[in-house]
């Protein structure tokens, strides 16, 4: 009878063990098969089952809210100094907004012309290859650049001297073919970043490049042109760290050996 009673309790064991394992195995499967949206661990109000948009959503941003609240909780201070500060941030983010990538002109135009219709309206130049004349704008911002796509038109080289281009505007200058002169001299808002953004651009055709008179741009930047494997002359400007601006021309000459590094 005692064996009886040990077989029945062993067969519990082993089956109530056997329930546990397929738990287990149950609770893996649908942990693997956990999306991007179960794990969403907040969801705004408006996006909540039951809520709906109402006139007053035109006034919510979900970005805002902490910038809002700082705006209330600030002092209002309208002395000359800050009302410039003010209006320069202002002007700042319209002409980031202005240089925004429009696909719309793009597929218009071609990625050559859509570039060089970019760059002249604000100011720049550009050259075409198998044509000596460069491309600038007039008095009254007129110049003479087709409107439609024309497969002959590849550029050689764009010159921004001066161009108030920020770095959100150098996507405009993405896919082109054969660039190999490129001037950002004079270019006030272009830091380390916008110059990471050049290397990344044209790391595979550029010959000549101009970051002089770029006061954002640091020792930092200047080592990310290692990537410009065909880059031969270099004009910048020393920079207020010497002895780290000399060592990384160096190095840079060390890995680019046909580099022409000219110092202004």
């Amino acid at each position: 009878m005692s064996t009886s009673k040990d077989t029945d309790t062993s067969t519990d064991s082993n089956s109530k063990d056997l329930v546990k394992e397929v738990d287990i195995a149950t609770k893996v499967a649908r942990t693997k098969e956990t999306t991007k949206k179960d794990l969403q661990y907040r969801t705004t109000w408006h996006a909540k089952e039951g809520y709906y948009y109402n006139f007053l959503r035109s006034f919510y941003s979900e970005e805002s809210n902490a910038s809002l609240l700082k705006l209330l909780q600030t002092p209002i201070n309208l002395s000359p100094e800050s009302v410039r500060k003010w209006w320069l941030r202002r002007k700042e983010r319209e002409n980031i907004f202005l240089q925004q990538y429009l696909p719309e002109r793009n597929q218009t135009l071609g990625n050559e012309l859509a570039a060089a219709h970019f760059i002249v309206y604000r100011g720049g130049a550009v050259k075409f290859y198998d044509d000596d004349v460069w491309i600038k704008a007039n008095e009254y911002n007129q110049y003479s650049l087709p409107k439609f796509y024309d497969s002959e038109r590849v550029l050689e080289a764009i010159d921004c001297t001066d161009m108030n281009l920020y770095y959100e505007g150098l996507v405009n200058l993405a896919n082109l073919q054969r660039v190999e002169w490129f001037s950002v001299n004079g270019c006030q808002h272009l830091d380390d970043w916008s110059l990471d953004r050049i290397t990344n651009i044209f790391s595979e055709t550029l010959v000549y490049l101009d970051i002089r008179d770029c006061p954002r741009i640091t020792v930092r930047g200047l080592c990310s042109l290692y990537k410009m494997r065909n880059l031969k002359i270099l004009l910048v400007s020393e920079l207020i760290t010497p002895k780290a601006f000399e060592l990384s021309c160096m190095l840079l000459q060390d890995i680019l050996p046909d580099l022409d590094i000219r110092v202004d």
